[in-house]
């Protein structure tokens, strides 16, 4: 009668036993890919900007500068940029556009546009500076985002036209007229 007790007791420990080395031999197995790891571990990179991965790929940038507001909607990606006291910020201002038009036209395929608002929000009501708007078929992209980094868009000329840099009168309450700066738009101008 012991006999007859111990026999399924003992199948059973011995399938459980089967069980668990067959579970501890699977994540060694290969079998998923032969050479090497499980995809589900390796994303790849984003090549479309999405509301669920703006954030990543904002934080991704590192940007020195703290952002106010950032906006996706129909292919255009707006980004607000806290201006602060700090003397040093302007001269990290054109890396981190440039990061912003790389991440939007190089590394993703839907970023149409890109609008850059530069606020001041030191006092109750933020108060836009300068903005800057950039479009995919912008001629000067295809070799000119590296050359931005070591720019000085606020001061050459050159630059604020390939950045449609606009002025604010805030901006000149706070730091001054801006070189060649005009509040008449360039078709009126040419007249």
């Amino acid at each position: 009668m012991k006999m007859r007790i111990a026999k399924p007791y003992l199948t059973g420990l011995l399938a459980a036993l089967a069980v668990t080395l067959l579970l501890a031999w699977l994540p060694h197995a290969n079998h998923f890919q032969p050479g090497g790891e499980v995809a589900v571990f390796h994303p790849s990179p984003a090549t479309r900007l999405s509301n669920s991965n703006l954030v990543d790929s904002m934080v991704g940038l590192q940007l020195a500068s703290p952002l106010a507001k950032v906006v996706w909607n129909h292919a255009i990606l707006s980004v607000d940029i806290k201006v602060s006291d700090n003397p040093g910020q302007a001269r990290q201002w054109p890396d981190d556009m440039r990061k912003l038009f790389q991440l939007s036209f190089v590394q993703m395929d839907n970023v149409n546009r890109v609008l850059i608002r530069f606020v001041d929000d030191s006092q109750d009501q933020a108060k836009l500076l300068f903005a800057v708007d950039v479009r995919r078929g912008d001629s000067w992209l295809a070799g000119g985002i590296e050359e931005l980094g070591k720019a000085d868009p606020l001061h050459n000329e050159m630059w604020r036209q390939r950045l449609r840099i606009s002025f604010t009168s805030a901006w000149e309450e706070r730091f001054g007229r801006a070189d060649g700066y005009s509040a008449v738009p360039m078709s009126e101008r040419a007249q």
